[in-house]
């Protein structure tokens, strides 16, 4: 589950590497669907207020195997309007090297085996964007829903909501 989350999260502040730095905010569980997952945390924040570096933990525990029956789909809205919609199923991100790379680093997802056995996964101090997919967004503060549902029914499994606030201040990077 909290792959897919991870993987969209990469794609999205990838701009930060390039262009400033993306600071996450206020992540909070909006749905967690007791008869597929329970336990679903998510906290962004420093280890320390003289730390600038803000990362992302996430957990959740799988009551039901995830594979392609289980799809997420992200949605990247500029606060001034406008959005953009990714959406995959759970077997299907682990193809990529980069992601899978990532997720090896920060989680306990066992990515050799799909659909994911029950079981309770995290993603542990996430530091996004990583430094290795140059993606450009604008400039600006962005809402970012993550959502995980039965690819069949669309039932909501898990959804997710956080701010991402472009902090221009920075030097940029070129």
């Amino acid at each position: 589950m909290h792959f897919r989350i991870c993987i969209c999260l990469i794609i999205l502040f990838c701009v930060g590497y390039l262009y400033g730095d993306f600071r996450q905010e206020q992540a909070k569980v909006r749905v967690c669907n007791p008869k597929y997952i329970k336990d679903c945390i998510v906290f962004t924040g420093r280890k320390s207020r003289k730390d600038k570096v803000y990362r992302t933990n996430m957990t959740g525990t799988l009551l039901v195997p995830f594979g392609n029956n289980v799809s997420f789909a992200l949605t990247f809205t500029m606060k001034s309007g406008g959005d953009f919609r990714i959406v995959a199923k759970a077997c299907d991100t682990v193809k990529s090297k980069w992601s899978r790379e990532f997720m090896q680093q920060f989680t306990n997802i066992p990515l050799s085996r799909c659909p994911f056995p029950p079981g309770t996964y995290k993603y542990t101090n996430m530091e996004l964007p990583p430094k290795n997919i140059p993606i450009p967004l604008a400039d600006g503060d962005y809402y970012l829903r993550m959502e995980l549902f039965i690819t069949a029914t669309k039932e909501p499994i898990v959804d997710i909501l956080t701010l991402l606030h472009f902090d221009d201040s920075k030097p940029r990077k070129g």
